[in-house]
């Protein structure tokens, strides 16, 4: 008998325009601000990286990488799914990846291929899901000024 198990990712960060342009799901996209964040603030990575360590039992990625920890500052949120792919290897397979991204701006659906492409490409599954979401201008998960990602993944025990 397979042993599925599922797992749930959140991330969110405050915009500044201190800062401009973003990463989602690994790809670069330049706008009039970024995300203020200890490491590239790829919400989409690291609400993936959260899910699946969720999924494996893995604590989630602050246990990997510390906000306080100087090995922190500035780290490509690459680098953290390499971290978690890793700690899995072997043990889980990715069956299914599914993430929302919650915003006002920029405006994404031009980038909603690219993103997913290079999703497929991170984490060696074709089954990815990727949906935009506006928070309507309702004064949820920080406003205007904010950008956020839920992400849920199924795994398989190898």
């Amino acid at each position: 008998m397979t042993d599925y198990r599922v797992g749930f990712g959140f991330d969110i960060h405050r915009m500044s325009r201190k800062r401009k342009g973003i990463i989602l799901g690994g790809v670069n996209i330049a706008c009039s601000f970024g995300l203020v964040a200890v490491s590239d603030g790829d919400v989409v990575l690291h609400a993936v990286s959260d899910a699946l360590c969720g999924a494996c039992g893995l604590g989630d990625i602050g246990d990997y990488f510390p906000p306080s920890s100087q090995k922190s500052k500035n780290i490509s949120s690459r680098k953290i799914v390499k971290v978690v792919l890793a700690a899995i290897k072997r043990r889980f397979r990715i069956v299914n990846i599914d993430v929302t991204i919650i915003t006002e701006k920029p405006k994404l659906v031009v980038y909603k291929k690219k993103i997913v492409d290079s999703l497929t490409q991170i984490f060696s599954t074709p089954y990815i899901n990727l949906k935009i979401k506006s928070k309507e201008g309702l004064d949820i998960l920080g406003s205007k000024n904010s950008m956020s990602c839920i992400a849920t993944v199924l795994v398989e025990e190898c």
